[in-house]
């Protein structure tokens, strides 16, 4: 489940994906839920898909999640499973990402703020439906869109945009608006990362590269330049953006129209980039 916005014949080779806007919880979900809603709700990337809402559509093509990363975080390995949340053993092979896991934050989160979101144990199949239903579609779309800009275009710039709480550079003694993370320059090129990261100074944007988030799954598993595919992690600051603790939108109008600028103006180009 997610929404879909891909270009019959593409200009460029933007992709811009945003897997952890969605609000939606099922009711599978709801049911074996321990916690308020409220207070489950403060994972998503509230809103953040509303940031590109100026960029035209013809621009980029888009994946914009519409399940709550509290359900299934797609942004993980579909490995990144916590055995130990189920009635039974869901994965017998190779676990990813065990920080994360041990964080109680893998492909299914299982800590909100120190609390146990679920009740109890969940069945086996629980996990096999929320994967089927709403991971799996979404990295299909991702790849299958990837490969189609490759085709026609024999490169593809991947942005996967997210928003970060602003307590998680609370303590920088320059506090980043936009956090670039392209997995320690290993899933996009260096001038694809100048280029935005020069893109959103010249706004007067505070950019960090890499800190304190370098890119999550999304970022290592398709950021691939030696065949062509840059991917880099836009993390925008929810200062610039919203109240945080009442969960509302403010003064979103002045960063939609820098993201508009950006991309409805792209003219990085690989070849121009190499000259």
């Amino acid at each position: 489940m997610f929404n879909e916005f891909i270009r019959n014949n593409p200009k460029n080779p933007v992709l811009i994906t945003v897997p952890h806007s969605g609000d939606y919880y099922p009711d599978i979900f709801l049911k074996n839920m321990r916690l308020n809603l409220d207070k489950v709700r403060k994972i998503e990337d509230f809103k953040s898909n509303e940031i590109i809402k100026l960029i035209e559509k013809d621009s980029a093509d888009f994946l914009i999640a519409k399940c709550s990363r509290a359900v299934v975080d797609l942004n993980r390995s579909r490995k990144a499973i916590d055995n130990n949340m189920f009635n039974k053993i869901i994965l017998n092979s190779h676990v990813d990402e065990k920080k994360m896991i041990s964080y109680g934050l893998g492909v299914f989160p299982k800590i909100i703020l120190n609390e146990n979101i679920f009740h109890k144990k969940l069945p086996a199949s629980y996990a096999n439906y929320i994967l089927e239903t709403f991971y799996d579609p979404f990295h299909s779309s991702i790849q299958n869109q990837i490969e189609i800009l490759l085709s026609k275009f024999g490169v593809c710039y991947h942005f996967d945009l997210h928003s970060m709480p602003f307590k998680a550079v609370k303590n920088m003694k320059e506090k980043p608006d936009i956090v670039l993370g392209s997995n320690y320059h290993t899933s996009c090129s260096l001038e694809l990362l100048n280029y935005i990261k020069n893109n959103f100074e010249k706004f007067g944007l505070n950019v960090s590269v890499n800190h304190p988030y370098a890119g999550g799954f999304i970022t290592r598993n398709y950021g691939k330049p030696s065949i062509g595919v840059e991917t880099l992690q836009i993390e925008v600051n929810r200062h610039l953006y919203m109240d945080e603790e009442k969960l509302t939108l403010r003064n979103i109008k002045y960063i939609q129209e820098i993201f508009s600028q950006i991309f409805n103006l792209f003219s990085y180009s690989s070849k121009i980039a190499a000259e």
